[in-house]
């Protein structure tokens, strides 16, 4: 074989192993092993003036931007629940008697409101349209508009008045909030018909995630830094952050963002309290429970870091060869650097050996470096976790610092039960060959760690994950769809119970009883839901499976846009076309309709009716007889 055929594909090989990487080698990655730092009890500490701030961020920022893929898979604002009904006594007697009852959101968390296209206060329903051109980064148009509808009398809603803006939508008592782009706007609808808008705030950064309470809302605002980044930070309004008001782990980590989480007044916008902390760009998953905010970060990989240790721990490389590699780490170089001087030290080697023997180092090295990703994968790629607790007065606290191996899909990946904080992860390979998905249990203060299942679906990647109180069940996907279900009602020791496969995958799961979990996603290209029959932990089945002639459903992309009705049984998937109304009962997946509207997007109930919001109307079925009976046309 030819020298340079050798020494090129072994370093091809090396930095293909970097870039499926997520973080860097153990002792550099997203955090020290879970325990307390010197920063106190939290295991955090603050800068102590913008020279440390940028002393810290610096290298590691010019870094970051040095040319490493995103390794995002989802994260933003993913993760809901089931949608809530809301018995409104004096809404029934205003519209004539009838059992008044209004789907809202479908949330992760009950009580806890997510932002979205449509909300609703009961009789009123806000509607942002969305717009094709943003439409996969689940952001309206910036110049669209946001609808109002009297749904007073659910047989017969009306537009009754709009608001010149689109975005995200958050609702708390007479405040509709807007989350835009570059602003979050807020509008007084005590008169839902004439709203005012009262207060705007610009956003120098991204919202991350967003959630409301009956009385409050959290915004999670990142913002990107660089290695000329200086204090202070503008990130929402003119809220000003000090450098010595960012929280940071002792030891020092890859840094190119810092996140802020806000309790924001929604009459007003006036922030009530804020805390600050490092982290990076890619994989920010927000969960939120009753008490606390839980933001994670994924680190990128240090591809020249990473293959100096892969190099240096090859039992054939000559001491000359490790004792630069450990020098080369010792210095200061950006990842492009690193990676050239340790091409230049391995060439250097293999160009002094005959070519039989360059053959055999180049197999034996692929073979090493294969077997190094999958020893040390999961001090590889890590993802922290930082526990912010939200007090009764709304204040807020940055309250421990964790840390995970692997990466989070989406919030889903997350739940708090009974003081255990869950998380699901897959941990990369080396390429599409080696990953494997772990489970880990929290301590929900501390967040040190009590348990873990590992090396689930092996060379598979989690596509969906659920849990319901003692239970997580979770989809990995590379060509079949194993559907895992694990007891963690013991958090020291969780274990996996079952395990099925099927074809195809599920991209999303919601309970619809004790014994039934349903899964939508796709095989063969077509639309897919799947019933799952739970009742056996240890020997799940399919109590039914069902393709539908549609290629994609919204769903996939969103929670937000699945709807569960149990009064009649059925569910609501927007398809690329039309919707579909699905009956879910008595074990089958019956077609119960479709509704033929121009992208679907969302669907709510009320009473006994069905609206299905699409682009320029809103289509209404009855749904005693599945006959639609009126259609409210929207403008502009």
């Amino acid at each position: 074989m030819d020298r340079t055929v050798v020494v090129a594909g072994t370093l091809v090989l090396g930095v293909a192993i970097g870039v499926s990487l997520l973080a860097a080698v153990s002792g550099t990655g997203a955090f020290a092993d879970v325990g307390l730092l010197d920063g106190g009890d939290s295991g955090l500490d603050t800068f102590d003036n913008e020279s440390d701030f940028r002393a810290y961020v610096q290298s590691d920022a010019t870094r970051l931007r040095s040319g490493v893929p995103s390794a995002s898979r989802g994260g933003g604002d993913g993760g809901d629940g089931s949608a809530r009904e809301t018995a409104d006594a004096s809404a029934g007697e205003a519209s004539g008697g009838a059992d008044r009852r209004v789907a809202e959101t479908n949330v992760q968390t009950s009580g806890l409101d997510e932002p979205d296209l449509v909300k609703t206060d009961g009789r009123h329903f806000y509607y942002a349209t969305p717009d094709d051109r943003i439409r996969s980064r689940a952001v309206p148009e910036q110049r669209g508009e946001t609808h109002v509808v009297d749904a007073d009398d659910p047989a017969s809603p009306e537009v009754v008045g709009s608001v010149n803006t689109s975005g995200r939508l958050l609702l708390v008592g007479d405040s509709l909030v807007v989350i835009r782009e570059d602003e979050v706007v807020g509008y007084d609808v005590s008169a839902p018909g004439d709203p005012e808008r009262t207060w705007s705030r610009g956003l120098n950064g991204s919202v991350v995630s967003a959630r409301a309470t009956d009385d409050q809302i959290y915004l999670v605002v990142r913002q990107d830094v660089t290695a000329s980044t200086t204090c202070p930070f503008r990130p929402f309004g003119n809220e000003t952050v000090d450098c010595e008001s960012i929280h940071h782990p002792e030891e020092r980590v890859p840094v190119d963002a810092t996140v802020f989480a806000f309790s924001v007044a929604p009459a007003t916008g006036e922030v009530d309290d804020r805390v600050a902390f490092v982290g990076t760009r890619d994989n920010s998953v927000v969960y939120m429970s009753e008490d606390a905010l839980y933001v994670t970060y994924t680190n990128p990989t240090d591809r020249g870091e990473v293959y100096s240790r892969v190099v240096e721990s090859f039992e054939r490389t000559p001491d000359r060869v490790d004792r630069r590699m450990r020098e080369l780490r010792s210095y200061d170089l950006s990842e492009r650097a690193m990676l050239t001087e340790v091409e230049r030290a391995y060439r250097s080697w293999v160009d002094s050996l005959d070519d039989e023997e360059a053959e055999r180092v180049h197999e034996n090295f692929t073979d090493h470096a294969r077997s190094y990703v999958r020893a040390e994968s999961r001090n590889l790629t890590t993802t922290g976790v930082v526990r912010v607790g939200v007090g009764t007065e709304d204040d807020l606290a940055v309250e421990s610092v964790g840390t995970v191996p692997g990466r989070p899909l989406n919030q889903f990946s997350l739940d708090e039960y009974d003081g255990t904080l869950r998380i699901a992860t897959t941990v990369p390979g080396a390429g599409a060959d080696g990953n494997e998905n772990d489970l880990y249990t929290l301590d929900a203060d501390s967040l040190e760690r009590q348990g873990a299942v590992r090396g689930m679906g092996e060379n598979q990647s989690i596509f969906a994950v659920r849990y319901v109180e003692e239970r997580a069940y979770l989809v990995t996907f590379r060509r079949v769809d194993p559907f895992h279900v694990v007891d963690v009602s013991d958090p020291s020791d969780p274990v996996e119970r079952g395990e099925l496969e099927l074809p195809g995958f599920s991209r999303y799961l919601h309970p619809v009883d004790d014994d039934r979990i349903l899964g939508i996603g796709r095989e063969d290209g077509r639309v897919k839901a799947v019933l799952f029959d739970v009742s056996n932990a240890s020997n799940p089945t399919i109590a039914e499976s069902k393709r539908y002639d549609r290629s994609w459903s919204e769903i996939e992309r969103t929670h937000h846009a699945f709807l569960l009705d149990r009064r009649h049984g059925v569910f609501f998937l927007p398809t690329e076309r039309d919707g579909l109304v699905v009956d879910y009962r008595n074990d089958s997946l019956e077609l119960e309709t479709t509704v033929d509207v121009e992208d679907p997007t969302r669907a709510r109930y009320v009473g006994d009716y069905l609206y299905v919001f699409g682009r320029d109307e809103i289509a209404v079925v009855d749904e005693t007889t599945w006959e639609r009976t009126a259609t409210v046309e929207l403008d502009g």
